[in-house]
This record gives C-alpha cells, sequence and structure tokens, in this order.
C-alpha cells in the first residue's frame, strides 16, 4: 500500500464522495506528459501509482524529487493560480485520480476550504523537505503518523468501485 501524506485526513467521508462524483481514474504509461511547464493544467491529481519525475527547464534543477504514490501534482500551480513552473512526466506506468479545478472551484465553500488546506500543508511540506535536502539535509525522517482513513480512501480509489457501500447487502 502506498505511504500518502497525513493530511488528507482533513477530508470528510462527504468529502470522499464528492472526488468519488468529480474525480476520474486516469491509467498513465511511461513517457506521458501528465503537466506541461507554463500550460495551466485542468485537473489536480493525486497519485495512486507509479513514479513521475518533475522536469523544469526554467529552473534547470536536475536533483528535483520523483513524485510517487498518495503525492499531489498540480497544487502549486491551482493555490497560486499561475501556469506550472514544471513539467511532470510519468516514469513508469501508473494511475491517478483527476480531479477537475473547475470542479473543485465550483463546490462548496465547506468542501474548497478542506481541499484548499489539504493542498496548502501538503505544498509546504513537500517545499520544506527540498529545501532541507537542497541545503544537503535530510528529509525529516520521522513523517507524522497516518491517519487510517487516508489509506482507506487510496485504497478505494484503487478499486474498480471505489465507493461501494461494503455494508449493502
Amino acid at each position: 500500500m502506498p505511504n500518502p501524506p497525513p493530511y488528507l485526513g482533513e477530508l470528510s467521508d462527504d468529502d470522499a464522495e464528492w472526488l468519488k462524483k468529480n474525480g476520474e481514474l486516469w491509467q498513465v504509461a511511461a513517457g506521458d506528459v501528465i503537466i506541461t511547464e507554463e500550460v495551466p493544467p485542468d485537473y489536480v491529481f493525486v497519485v495512486l501509482e507509479g513514479e513521475f519525475e518533475v522536469i523544469s527547464n526554467r529552473l534547470n534543477d536536475p536533483d528535483i524529487p520523483p513524485v510517487g504514490p498518495g503525492e499531489l501534482l498540480g497544487e502549486m500551480s491551482y493555490l497560486e493560480r499561475r501556469k506550472p513552473r514544471n513539467s511532470v512526466r510519468a516514469v513508469a506506468g501508473g494511475a491517478l485520480w483527476s480531479i477537475p479545478r473547475s470542479s473543485i472551484d465550483a463546490a462548496d465553500e465547506g468542501f474548497r476550504r478542506r481541499f484548499v488546506k489539504v493542498l496548502q500543508e501538503f505544498a509546504q511540506q513537500r517545499m520544506r523537505d527540498y529545501k532541507k535536502a537542497q541545503g544537503g539535509e535530510a528529509p525529516s525522517p520521522d513523517p507524522p503518523p497516518i491517519d487510517p482513513r487516508v489509506i482507506e480512501i487510496i485504497e478505494r480509489l484503487l478499486r474498480d468501485d471505489p465507493w461501494a457501500d461494503e455494508h449493502a447487502p
């Protein structure tokens, strides 16, 4: 099971339903470009499976760490309402849960507030880890504990029918 970020635990059962209703599972192949530098993306992604490389022509930084299961893609350009500064390409086949930015913008205020908080916390942690790595320091060895609900949400997204009612007769 992937090691998803603990901040997805901010999401409620209703939020998980919203993600199911408004998101879509994308299967990607090695080499597929998910986000193109300077081209506004239409989606925010949760990586479910696979590994993705981050490439920046503008920053010319070969040391950007790869992105794996449980991580987010497209969060910075969504939060900052700007074009992405990096491209993202699949290293191998994988799966993404794609959430249209337009759907996030049209969602009720409560969901948007919680979802934006998740994006902000994720982006802040990613930047802290990146800056530590750039300074020669290793990222924090002990991440915060993972809320079991986060693992459940990711597992549901990986199933064919992610939100099937397990309690139905």
